[in-house]
């Protein structure tokens, strides 16, 4: 559950500091920053996550068939949000399911990295095992040489 809410927390943030981007550059002048749209924002974000974690519970055999409806997924929510709070009177359905895409990507490749990081931890783990086992072994067979 900690995962989720650190998830979905950092998509906020991604997604905020992207979409202030964006509209600096299609709207200049224009205020972004009402705390109704972070609002609205962070909602799509737990709606999205909640989902997506719903989804994983159904093992899905190719990785990037997953990944594919992971980005489907927040595509179709981002536009249901977007029809609901009137977004795309700020930002083109274009730019938003650009800017979908975009966040996704960060995310599978911060998800790379965290389990490239986690599996070598795993390797190390194991390392250590093997060794402490092999000490102990030998350990056991000086012992026993000895009686």
């Amino acid at each position: 559950m900690k995962r989720v809410v650190v998830n979905i927390l950092a998509t906020t943030g991604l997604a905020v500091v992207i979409l202030s981007a964006v509209v600096r550059v299609l709207l200049p002048g224009y205020d972004l920053f009402f705390t109704a749209v972070v609002l609205q924002t962070f909602g799509a974000n737990i709606v999205i996550h909640l989902g997506i974690e719903l989804a994983r519970r159904f093992e899905i055999k190719y990785l990037v068939l997953e990944v594919l409806l992971d980005m489907v997924y927040t595509t179709i929510v981002l536009i249901g949000f977007g029809l609901i709070f009137d977004w795309f009177d700020i930002t083109p359905i274009w730019v938003l399911t650009l800017m979908a895409v975009f966040i996704n990507l960060v995310a599978q490749l911060l998800n790379m990295f965290h389990v490239r990081k986690e599996s070598n931890s795993i390797n190390e783990l194991i390392k250590k095992r093997e060794k402490q086992t092999i000490e102990t072994l030998n350990n056991f067979t000086q012992k026993e040489k000895i009686k």
